[in-house]
């Protein structure tokens, strides 16, 4: 848990504000949260759009039954020569009055107030007469006072013609408005009230043939509350899914950018100089064939490419701009009668034998901070204090020089039980100002230093010859270790390039405050590495 808190807050420290996880879980969150308001919607307006129908089916057998019913109640009636002979409200009072419609229609209205939300029903005559109403308040063959929202059937044509030309006379008209159901209640229900004409004439009425009118309340409160409830249990499923889904996204984004952050932080390992980092991804995937491919391009960089050209390349920066003049310590270290050796081996264990030897000195430069600026042949050239600073470059020089020597006399030993002739070596080291920076050609560069120092400590290392040391350095170096490492001095030379001859010391080993120095700057190098 804390490597993968630490690795977070790496990751975050990079000035990644929005990365492919969180783009990823916005993503399809968002599409998730669409989709289920989409389904959301549409599912409501379906089982609403289902309501409202299931509603218009029940309003329309109502009224068609109401409706058959009464004309099968009042033919008789109706159908008489003294009917049509009636021309005022009065005259159609007493009439109705005189046939006893209203207990015809008594029974007819109590088994239509019996019908699942069905609020009221009236049937009505000529000029609004009352034949017969489900509340038993409103008085039979009264004329019919229309409530805020009702409407008689003629004017409800009138207006439905404006819309419709073509309209049927004989479908129901629907009109929607809110009514108390019970006067002792605060709120109102909404009511839709179907309308339909009274008419012995099947085709093509015309309102002269009507001679009543039937309407019906359907209360749609039920209606709205199960579309409420459905619609809230649909978003609440929503919800859970949502919530489910973001979780599921979360995970999913995080296995997908897990291994590509693995990745970056290789790459970050890459440019602070760790040529040895790997990433390990498992996937069979696209990721996983992206770090296989990372990992062979380190390892092929971290062989044939100069570190020190890759770090400044890989941090971004110029490699002409890179280039300056400084103060370091150079170290030549050359195989002593390698020609010879190698004349007596066959060619596969030349390079065994000399890529051996090269691997324990590359490690103790590069344990004490050095950079191994090049091999050739069978010399390496290593640099202490480029292209990065190094505090102590020259004493850790030193320390290489005396851990070489200590380290080839025990490989030295296993040559000699394997039968192989020893190898024998010199090293020169020497302090000055170089020239460091990226030098070839358009086409093939690398980090190098050059100067006198350099050539200074080239001499040194073959003047070993002449004395028969290990190692050797020179004054200016001397000048700086001289109370940390152990040396006798040789000689005072001239060398090449040099008017005055330069004093040279042998280096024999280091001193107990030199050690001490040596090994807080080892365990300072550990301390950051973990870090």
């Amino acid at each position: 848990k804390r490597e993968e808190e630490l690795e977070d807050a790496q990751y975050k420290e990079n000035e990644i504000k929005r990365g492919i996880r969180f783009k990823l879980s916005m993503l399809f969150s968002g599409l998730i949260i669409a989709i289920i308001i989409l389904i959301t919607y549409v599912a409501s307006s379906s089982q609403a759009e289902s309501l409202r129908t299931e509603k218009n089916t029940q309003a329309k057998i109502v009224l068609n039954g109401l409706s058959s019913s009464i004309k099968a109640s009042v033919i008789d009636v109706i159908g008489s020569r003294k009917y049509e002979e009636l021309s005022s409200p009065d005259e159609y009072k007493d009439y109705y009055r005189s046939s006893d419609l209203a207990d015809k229609f008594l029974e007819l209205m109590g088994e239509a107030s019996k019908q699942p939300d069905v609020v009221y029903a009236y049937v009505l005559g000529q000029h609004g007469i009352v034949w017969g109403h489900t509340d038993p308040l409103i008085d039979p063959y009264s004329t019919y006072e229309f409530l805020k929202g009702q409407s008689p059937f003629k004017k409800l044509v009138k207006a439905k013609l404006q819309v419709d030309p073509k309209f049927q006379l004989l479908e129901p008209i629907p009109s929607y408005f809110k009514f108390k159901i019970n006067p002792e209640d605060e709120d109102e229900a909404s009511i839709a009230e179907y309308t339909k004409m009274l008419t012995f004439k099947e085709n093509s009425p015309h309102l002269k043939d009507s001679f009543g009118e039937v309407h019906v309340g359907i209360n749609l409160e039920p209606m709205y509350d199960k579309i409420t409830y459905s619609t809230a249990t649909m978003q609440g499923y929503g919800f859970a899914a949502l919530i489910f889904a973001i979780i599921v996204t979360t995970i999913f984004a995080t296995l997908i950018t897990r291994p590509i952050r693995r990745i970056i932080k290789g790459m970050q390992q890459v440019i602070q100089g760790n040529f040895s980092a790997s990433v390990v991804v498992k996937s069979k995937d696209e990721v996983g064939r992206l770090s296989n491919t990372f990992n062979v391009m380190l390892k092929g960089m971290s062989i044939l490419v100069s570190p020190e050209v890759a770090q400044v390349v890989l941090r971004g920066g110029d490699l002409i701009e890179k280039s300056e003049k400084k103060i370091v310590t150079v170290l030549f270290s050359d195989i002593r009668s390698f020609t010879v050796i190698s004349e007596t081996l066959a060619p596969r264990e030349v390079v065994v034998m000399l890529n051996n030897y090269m691997e324990i000195m590359t490690d103790i430069i590069l344990k004490y901070g050095g950079v191994v600026d090049k091999f050739v042949g069978d010399q390496i050239f290593a640099v202490y204090g480029t292209p990065f600073e190094h505090p102590m470059h020259s004493l850790c020089a030193c320390a290489t020089a005396v851990e070489m020597g200590v380290q080839l006399a025990e490989h030295n030993k296993e040559r000699e039980d394997l039968s192989k002739p020893p190898i024998r070596i010199g090293i020169g080291v020497n302090t000055g100002d170089v020239i460091s920076g990226a030098m070839g050609s358009s086409k093939r560069v690398d980090y190098t230093s050059i100067g006198d120092a350099v050539n200074l400590g080239a001499r040194l290392e073959g003047t070993n010859k002449v004395y028969g040391t290990l190692s050797i350095m020179s004054e200016f170096t001397h000048e700086v270790v001289k109370d940390d490492v152990v040396s006798r001095e040789l000689d005072l030379i001239r060398v090449k390039g040099k008017n005055k001859p330069v004093k040279i010391f042998e280096v024999l080993d280091l001193t107990e405050a030199g050690k001490k120095k040596i090994d807080a700057y080892l365990a300072k190098l550990k301390e950051e590495e973990k870090t």
